[in-house]
């Protein structure tokens, strides 16, 4: 039992560890073929931190094991939706910033509502299943591309609620990138192999540690797998408080949330279709919850920063989730 907690906690560093390299390296190569620094900085940078889950729910719809990769993404998101701004939250320093109040919010209340409607057939259309399919896949691919869209326009165009994002990520691309080519084509290497056996290690140690506490996939995946998943997330979050860099935060977390649905989920369900049971939907009813108080008060509350009883409710949220989740 140890062994298999220390073989799932080295898999989880070793892909948060892939994820950043692979990124340093798509870097330094999408430089040298002059690829423009927005695109860089707001594709590149700003969804390297969601490649761990992406890597775990490839490698657990190949393997049949799609129960994990839903209850990565959904654990994920409540994570970082709860955990993450809910403590740094309660430094009373996570700046609103119009973007986030007109856009991201509502989008990624959209998203988390999305995965309801679309993965309950059997409640709404009163089919004898319910799950995520190919055509879901699609429609969620085409909200993810809309996303990308007015993203990299708004950095573009230097939108002044973008401007310490575009100098954020900026610096990020001055310096990290490699100085060669081949040292960058061996990060990107080195990234991808680190991403698959990393995904591979998680799936299977999750796999084992559930069957020795007799406990479910579901489970593992949910309190275990994807808040692990999102330690990227927490670190260059803490970083940017520490840093004072505080407007990236609402951002990166809430866009992070956006790509583990819209695209990671999405491509999950194009290699196999992602079952959606009963206890999955507690959790989606939780992330649309969290999801709902974050968008309600941001529009409510006419306040430039989140508010300390916003992150002491984001925290009840999860303490409530995770003990209805072990009872279920």
């Amino acid at each position: 039992m140890l062994m298999q907690a220390g073989i799932l906690i080295v898999a989880i560093i070793l892909a948060v560890f892939s994820a950043q390299i692979l990124v340093t390296g798509a870097i330094s190569i999408a430089k040298r073929f002059a690829i423009p620094e927005f695109i860089i900085g707001a594709f590149i940078i700003g969804f390297g931190t969601s490649l761990p889950e992406f890597a775990v729910n490839i490698q657990a719809a190949l393997e049949g094991n799609t129960e994990l990769a839903m209850a990565n993404i959904l654990g994920s998101n409540l994570f970082n939706t709860c955990v993450t701004l809910g403590l740094l939250g309660l430094s009373g320093q996570l700046i609103i910033n119009n973007n986030v109040r007109i856009k991201d919010a509502p989008y990624n209340l959209m998203a988390a509502f999305m995965i309801a409607v679309c993965g309950n057939q059997l409640y709404l259309d009163h089919i004898d299943y319910h799950q995520l399919m190919m055509s879901h896949a699609l429609i969620f691919l085409c909200f993810f591309c809309i996303y990308v869209y007015y993203t990299l326009l708004e950095v573009k165009q230097g939108a002044p609620h973008k401007q310490p994002l575009h100098k954020h990520h900026h610096q990020a691309i001055q310096s990290d990138a490699p100085s060669s080519s081949f040292k960058a084509f061996s990060y990107i290497i080195a990234g991808l192999i680190g991403l698959v056996f990393g995904g591979e290690l998680i799936v299977n140690s999750a796999e084992k540690i559930a069957h020795l506490l007799g406990l479910s996939n579901r489970l593992i995946g949910l309190l275990i797998v994807g808040p692990g998943t999102s330690i990227p997330e927490l670190i260059a979050s803490l970083v940017a408080l520490r840093t004072k860099s505080t407007a990236l935060i609402l951002g990166n977390i809430i866009g992070s949330n956006i790509f583990n649905i819209f695209f990671t989920l999405s491509i999950t369900a194009t290699i196999q279709p992602v079952p959606l049971d009963f206890s999955l939907n507690q959790a989606v009813f939780f992330n649309i919850l969290a999801a709902a108080l974050l968008a309600i008060s941001f529009w409510l509350v006419p306040k430039e920063k989140i508010s300390r009883i916003t992150a002491l409710l984001l925290l009840l949220i999860y303490g409530v989730y995770t003990v209805l989740a072990i009872y279920q």
